[in-house]
């Protein structure tokens, strides 16, 4: 018996020592002896952002396509394997290679089937031309990886960012959920999570002169409502309009300088060949350093030993020749290839334009950060931006206490009147109940939301109804007056606890439901309520008979006040 007392008093104990951590204020000197772990406050009651991300999986794909392109051409080099033409179709996504006899093309086809098998196919051949493009099991895959990647790189700037339970979840097949309970400069949250930070490395085609390429830009700026200033959206607008100008497989883009005078910007045309020859996937970290000469703050780039190759071969074939990197379409630098930079010391650095130090110094770290934490696959726009005030959330939470100080006073007011000393008891058990419920909660970090709150209250009305049983029971069993008081109260626990099991278990199982299939919102309602019935049942079944108990074994009981 006492073993048992002893266990209500230690879970009791437990209890406030875990909820201590969320009770305290966050500057109070004792929480450094305490656990760390507390209840985190969602975003209703926090306040925080609420974003929906669209993910342009067509970028992907296209991304995705530009590598194999650029490693055909290398496995038709080392196989020896001359073709007359291959070219890139960016409208169609696919690539075309024409041979110049029907043996190199079967010689291909092997090739294809023992290099790059379920992940490219001939769609068709028209005489010695052949149309590769992305075989439609690995192109769904793509889109598939490229969402689920997109939604762990966020993740990782997120808590890098320093958001303590965050909710990032995928909506749909293009759509990414972000919600950040109590962030600070929603500004730069948003600028973090939703920047692409797409790195690319092109090579620039020098068969037109920037003068005639400023003509072109020119004749189509009004009708494409490009500006300096301008967006990725607009770039590619712009580029729609020239492509009929353009040689075939190139595209324009530009470097944004700032005139050290006017402090306007000033933008550098450049012709690039479209295909993409390396991307920030070949990336193996990101740091920020000083540039020697000017001292400006700019960000080093290493790449893997995969990456690194890759760099090397594409500087082996290209000595002479500008290589640009751009970061979201905007060329960033355009450094000339002087010579092969070997895989042992491959990298390169991304220097930052505009702004005072401390600016450039910010958006270096941030930079240094999205490209650490990954490149996004694919292009992201936000199609949702919704900010949750503090102020909302701490009314949420006065309005959240006050209702359930006032419903818990009129439950233990009821159950005192009504049941008596018997009522009082109940009462104990529920404000046990209450205590390890949040006691739980805090141990395993869960977020409070008000559909969380709603999860309690109705846990904490169950508990009600458990005693509620028992009492009635014990009562029916009082007025038989067959037994003795202590069989009156374990007849009256045995005949009630199979309707409180079986309401508990059918109300446990919708709650698993509801975390299984729910999101957000439903998430969190769920997870109170399945920790709640677990508590509620320990409480009211067990704890509150452990009392009676002991209260039978320690005093002479002639009449029990219910």
């Amino acid at each position: 018996m006492r073993i048992k007392l002893a266990t209500i008093w230690i879970t009791l104990l437990i209890s406030l020592f875990l909820l201590l951590p969320s009770m305290l204020p966050e500057n109070s000197p004792l929480l450094r002896f305490l656990p760390g772990k507390k209840i985190n406050l969602g975003l209703d009651l926090r306040g925080g952002i609420h974003v929906v991300l669209g993910v342009e999986i067509q970028k992907a794909l296209d991304v995705e396509l530009d590598k194999f392109f650029v490693d055909l051409q290398n496995r038709l080099a080392e196989k020896q394997i001359v073709v007359s033409k291959i070219e890139r179709l960016h409208a169609e996504r696919a690539i075309a290679i024409t041979f110049r006899s029907d043996q190199d093309e079967k010689t291909f086809e092997k090739l294809l089937k023992d290099d790059f098998y379920n992940v490219l196919n001939i769609s068709n051949i028209n005489g010695l031309t052949a149309r590769v493009i992305l075989e439609p099991t690995h192109e769904k895959y793509i889109a598939t990886m490229s969402l689920e990647q997109a939604r762990e790189i966020i993740r990782n700037r997120v808590d890098e960012f320093g958001v303590a339970e965050p909710i990032i979840q995928l909506q749909g097949s293009d759509r990414i959920l972000v919600q950040l309970p109590g962030v600070q400069d929603p500004e730069r949250a948003l600028q973090l999570i939703g920047r692409t930070a797409l790195l690319e490395f092109k090579l620039v085609d020098d068969s037109l002169p920037p003068a005639q390429i400023d003509a072109l830009v020119e004749k189509f700026r009004v009708q494409t409502g490009f500006k300096n200033n301008f967006t990725k959206a607009e770039l590619d607008k712009l580029n729609a309009a020239l492509k009929k100008d353009l040689p075939a497989g190139t595209e324009v883009s530009f470097e944004k300088v700032s005139d050290p005078r006017s402090k306007d910007i000033i933008l550098r045309p450049y012709l690039l060949r479209s295909t993409t020859v390396l991307t920030g996937a070949a990336l193996e970290d990101a740091r920020v350093t000083v540039e020697q000469t000017s001292q400006r703050p700019q960000v080093s780039l290493k790449f893997s030993k995969a990456g690194a190759e890759s760099f090397e071969k594409i500087t082996e074939g290209n000595v002479g020749k500008l290589l640009a990197i751009l970061l979201d379409g905007v060329v960033v630098s355009a450094p000339v290839i002087r010579e092969r930079i070997p895989a042992l010391s491959a990298g390169a650095t991304v220097s930052l334009g505009r702004g005072t130090r401390k600016q450039m110094q910010q958006e270096a770290k941030d930079l240094a950060l999205v490209l650490r934490s990954g490149a996004l696959p694919a292009p992201v726009e936000i199609l949702e931006n919704r900010t949750v005030g503090a102020s909302l959330g701490d009314e949420s939470i006065d309005k959240g206490k006050f209702s359930g100080i006032l419903g818990s006073l009129l439950v233990i007011l009821f159950m005192a009147i009504y049941y008596r000393w018997s009522g009082v008891l109940a009462d104990v058990v529920l404000v046990v109940h209450i205590f390890m419920l949040l006691a739980f909660m805090a141990l395993f970090q869960a977020t409070l939301t008000m559909p969380g709150i709603a999860g309690i209250v109705l846990t904490v009305g169950m508990g009600v109804d458990a005693n509620v049983i028992i009492l009635e029971r014990i009562r029916e069993e009082l007025r038989s007056g067959k037994r003795r008081l202590g069989a009156v109260v374990e007849a009256g626990y045995d005949e009630a606890h199979r309707a409180i099991f079986d309401s508990n278990l059918t109300t446990l199982l919708s709650g698993f439901i509801l975390y299984q299939f729910g999101s957000g919102p439903i998430k969190g309602f769920a997870v109170t309520l399945i920790a709640g019935i677990i508590c509620n049942y320990i409480a009211a079944v067990w704890f509150s008979r452990w009392i009676y108990e002991w209260y039978f074994s320690r005093f002479q009981v002639n009449k029990l006040s219910i």
